[in-house]
């Protein structure tokens, strides 16, 4: 005997049953994640709408958010709207809080609003570097803003990948410093040394991570040998600097003032209004 069946009606759900809402925005990406992506910024409990950019990365500039337009929610539904001062000017922001959060728009959301999944505008900041490279330089704009936490994965990629360029040494080599990792800085210094790179960036990270394990004879004896080398004036004058304040620092008085007159004998007008804070510190420290 056959069972009795219960015919269902088939119903057709309109799309827009699904449409995305204000409560299935989840502002979880950071920037770097966000990267070449529609994005919705978080807002003020004050605010009636959400505004929406774009995220890219300038190879000159860094990150990027080009502001575009904004969300309202009318009925429960979220619906875009052009910003239409856009359409005769460019609003861009560089991004430093590499960690802020946006919400990303989903592809579906772009076909709803009928958004593009990018811009045509953003052929012209796509560059034609190597992968590599471009990993690079993302890392490199994340230690200049002062997360090199987020840059240091990347780098350690790239180093074991057998990336190893003049630019990838300093750029490893100070995301150690800011960290505090300062044996690995070295060590890292020490190999691009041996591989007879001589780059003023990296020397002076080499001098720092040195003089911040209190190795401040080797620092001394690297210093005294290359710093007629230095290029760039302002990298050795750091150098030095930081020679004097951690020798002074650890009471090597000797040694401050050796590094002291090197610096007065510079004879730079920039230098000038640093040499008599450090003759009242290694004075404090002489005498403490």
């Amino acid at each position: 005997m056959m069972k009795n069946f219960l015919l269902i009606p088939l119903i057709a759900f309109s799309s827009s049953l699904f449409s995305q809402t204000a409560s299935d925005l989840k502002f979880t990406t950071t920037v770097p994640d966000a990267e070449n992506h529609w994005v919705v910024f978080q807002k003020s409990e004050e605010a009636n709408d959400y505004n929406v950019g774009f995220i890219y990365f300038d190879e000159s500039a860094g990150y990027s958010l080009r502001s575009l337009g904004t969300l309202v929610e009318e009925n429960g539904k979220l619906k875009y709207r052009e910003d239409q001062e856009t359409k005769n000017a460019v609003f861009i922001k560089r991004l430093e809080n590499l960690e802020y959060q946006y919400a990303v728009i989903s592809p579906k959301l772009l076909k709803d609003f009928n958004l593009p999944p990018q811009p045509e505008w953003l052929k012209s900041y796509l560059s034609t570097a190597s992968k590599n490279e471009k990993n690079l330089n993302r890392a490199s704009m994340m230690n200049g803003v002062g997360f090199s936490k987020m840059a240091l994965p990347r780098l350690e990629n790239l180093y074991k990948s057998n990336f190893k360029t003049d630019k990838l040494y300093f750029e490893l080599a100070f995301a150690y410093n800011a960290l505090g990792e300062f044996s690995k800085a070295e060590k890292i210094c020490s190999e691009a040394i041996n591989n007879k790179i001589f780059d003023d960036l990296i020397n002076k990270e080499y001098v720092y991570s040195l003089l911040h394990q209190e190795k401040v004879s080797e620092a001394d004896v690297f210093l005294t040998k290359n710093l007629d080398r230095y290029k760039n004036k302002s990298y050795k004058y750091e150098a030095m600097m930081n020679m004097i304040v951690v020798s002074a620092q650890l009471k090597n008085i000797p040694l401050a003032k050796k590094w002291l007159e090197l610096f007065k004998n510079s004879n730079d007008p920039d230098t000038a209004e640093y040499i008599k804070k450090f003759e009242e510190l290694i004075a404090a420290k002489e005498n403490g």
